[in-house]
C-alpha cells in the first residue's frame, strides 16, 4: 500500500468520525428539544384568599390601670392573660418563695389527675365503654403527646398527658381494675395533703380593682400612648414611638387590668391608602397577620400628617391579641376573595376567552374562568360554577409551558 493510499484511508476515517459526531450532536439536540417542548409545570388548584386590605404598622392606646407592687415576693396568679375580671376578683396571691409556687403547681396537677380518675369513674357508671375505641382515643392521644413533647410546648404536653391518664383509667375501669384506681386516688390525696401543709400562707391577696382584662406585665406605655396624645405627635415623633422596640415587664408590678373594651389603634398610611379609607367607614382589623383573624372596627378619624396620613381605628371586640399587643404589624381589611387561587402566570387567551390551560391525564385541556379578584399574583376564581368548562378543584393547572393548545398530548 503506498504513502497516498494510507493517507485517502486516514481522510476517510477522519471525515466518517466526524459525519458520526455530527449526527449523534442533531439526533440528541433533536431529542432534547422534543423531551422540553412537551415539558409542563404544573400546580394544584385549590382554595385560598386573596385581602383587598392595607399593611401598615400601628399603636394599640388602651385604657389601663397598673396594679402596683406593695411587696416583695414571688405571685400564684389566679386568672390566666387576656381573661376577664370583675371588680373584687382575686388576681393571684404573694407567696415568700419560690418554692412556695412550685408545690401549689404540683397541688393543681394532683387536682386535675384526681378530676380526670373522677371524670373515669363517674363514665363507667353510666355508660358502656367499648374499650377498642377507648383503646383507639388512648393510641391517638399518645401522638398527640408525642407531637407535643417534639414541639416543646408545656401546655399541649400537660393536656396530652391527662388525656392519656383518661383513657388508662377508663380501660382499667371497664376491666374490673375499680381496687388499683382507689389505691390511685388514695395516693394521690395524701400526697396532696403533704404538699398543701408544706405551702407558706400568702403575703398579700391580690384582687381586681375594677372590671376589664388582665394581663400580668406592663410595657411602660400605660397611660402615656394614648389616642389623644398619638394624635397631637408630629409625624416624627410618631414614628420614633413606633420604630421603638417594646418590652414587657414584671419588674414593681402585679400586672394590669384593661379597663375598657373599647380600644384604638393609631397607624399611618399614604395618601392614596388614606383616599379609600375616606370613601369606608367600617372595616376589619388584624394585631395577628399570621392567623387571618379580624376583628370589627371603625374609622373615626384620617389626620394629615406631612406627606402622609394618620388613621385612627375603633374596636369594641377585644382578644388576646389586642390586650397583649403595643405596636406591631397589622393589617386593615376591606374584603376577603375566597376561591380557587391561581397564578396569574397561568392565565391565558385564547380566541378571545380567558383560561388557563390543565393537565389532564395526557392531554393538555383549556378551560374557561372568570376571576372575581385578582392582585398583581394571583386571581380568584368561583369554587361552585355552572359551566363546566371552568376550573374545578384538583385540576392540574400549566404555570410553564410551550407550544401549548386544547388537545395536545403530552
Amino acid at each position: 500500500m503506498t504513502e497516498q493510499t494510507k493517507r485517502i484511508k486516514r481522510k476517510r476515517k477522519i471525515y466518517t468520525t466526524v459525519v458520526v459526531v455530527a449526527l449523534l450532536s442533531v439526533y440528541g439536540v433533536t431529542q432534547w428539544y422534543l423531551i422540553n417542548r412537551n415539558k409542563i409545570e404544573t400546580v394544584k388548584a385549590t382554595e385560598g384568599f386573596i385581602n383587598d386590605s392595607i399593611m401598615t404598622t400601628g399603636v394599640v392606646c388602651r385604657e389601663e390601670t397598673v396594679l402596683e407592687s406593695t411587696t416583695d415576693g414571688f405571685v400564684f396568679y389566679n386568672v390566666e392573660n387576656g381573661q376577664r375580671v370583675s371588680s373584687g376578683m382575686l388576681i393571684g396571691e404573694v407567696y415568700p418563695s419560690v418554692d412556695d409556687i412550685d408545690l401549689i403547681n404540683k397541688s393543681n396537677d394532683i387536682k386535675q389527675q384526681l378530676l380526670k380518675l373522677e371524670e373515669a369513674e363517674n363514665f363507667m357508671s353510666t355508660v358502656n365503654i367499648d374499650i377498642s375505641i377507648t383503646r383507639k382515643q388512648l393510641s391517638n392521644s399518645m401522638v398527640e403527646l408525642s407531637h407535643s413533647v417534639v414541639t416543646g410546648n408545656y401546655d399541649d404536653i400537660y393536656n396530652s398527658m391527662m388525656d392519656v391518664s383518661l383513657h388508662i383509667n377508663k380501660i382499667n375501669t371497664a376491666m374490673d381494675r375499680n381496687d388499683d384506681i382507689a389505691s390511685t386516688k388514695q395516693e394521690l390525696i395524701n400526697l396532696n395533703n403533704d404538699i398543701n401543709g408544706r405551702i407558706s400562707d400568702p403575703l398579700v391577696s391580690i384582687s381586681s380593682p375594677t372590671s376589664g382584662y388582665f394581663m400580668d406585665s406592663v410595657d411602660g406605655y400605660e397611660n402615656v400612648i394614648t389616642k389623644e396624645s398619638f394624635e397631637n405627635m408630629s409625624y416624627e415623633e410618631g414614628l420614633q414611638v413606633l420604630n421603638t422596640p417594646v418590652e414587657s415587664s414584671k419588674s414593681g408590678v402585679y400586672g394590669k387590668v384593661i379597663t375598657n373594651y373599647k380600644w384604638h389603634l393609631c397607624a399611618y398610611v399614604t395618601q392614596k391608602q388614606a383616599e379609600k379609607l375616606s370613601n369606608t367607614k367600617k372595616v376589619r382589623l388584624s394585631l395577628d397577620t399570621e392567623q387571618n383573624q379580624y376583628q370589627n372596627a371603625e374609622i373615626e378619624k384620617i389626620i394629615p400628617k406631612d406627606n402622609m396620613y394618620l388613621v385612627v381605628l375603633k374596636s369594641s371586640t377585644i382578644d388576646k391579641s389586642s390586650v397583649s399587643n403595643r405596636i406591631n404589624e397589622c393589617e386593615i381589611l376591606f374584603s376577603q376573595y375566597k376561591g380557587i387561587k391561581v397564578p396569574k402566570s397561568a392565565l391565558r387567551i385564547v380566541g378571545g376567552e380567558m383560561g388557563v390551560y390543565i393537565k389532564f391525564a395526557k392531554l393538555v385541556q383549556f378551560k374557561k374562568v372568570s376571576p372575581i379578584y385578582q392582585d398583581d399574583n394571583y386571581v380568584i376564581l368561583p369554587i361552585n360554577t355552572s359551566d363546566e368548562n371552568q376550573v374545578e378543584l384538583y385540576d392540574d393547572i400549566i404555570v410553564k409551558g410551550v407550544n401549548l393548545y386544547d388537545g395536545k398530548y403530552l
